[in-house]
């Protein structure tokens, strides 16, 4: 009886290590919109988005990895926002211009919003 509690423990820790994502692919998942873009694993999804004056751009974590969308150095539109798995941030963005954005957590993680007047 103690034996095939011990075997019975292990064989449940086994299969609940099945199917866990150590790239962060997992999470509540995100389908890219006209306004919205994904982060799935370390990417965002579109990497560029175009959007007009006066539109609202949200990003949703769709990963279970934590992620920032910083806006790139020198930019008009000013924004730093950390979100977490299943997490949301939202900015509306004013000027016609392209804004370059990326996130601190992971190098390489950037996007692009094209504003049109």
């Amino acid at each position: 009886m103690r034996m095939t509690r011990l075997v019975a423990f292990g064989a449940a820790v086994v299969i609940g290590g099945c199917g866990s994502d150590p790239y962060g692919s997992g999470g509540s998942g995100c389908t890219p919109t006209a306004t919205q873009v994904c982060m799935t694993a370390s990417t965002f999804n579109p990497v560029s988005r175009t959007v007009t004056a006066g539109m609202t751009v949200m990003w949703r974590n769709g990963s279970s990895l934590d992620h920032t969308v910083t806006n790139d150095a020198g930019s008009a539109e000013v924004f730093n926002q950390s979100v977490g798995p299943s997490g949301t941030f939202s900015h509306q963005f004013n000027t016609a211009d392209t804004f370059g954005y990326h996130c601190n957590i992971h190098p390489g993680m950037t996007g692009t919003i094209v504003v049109n007047p």
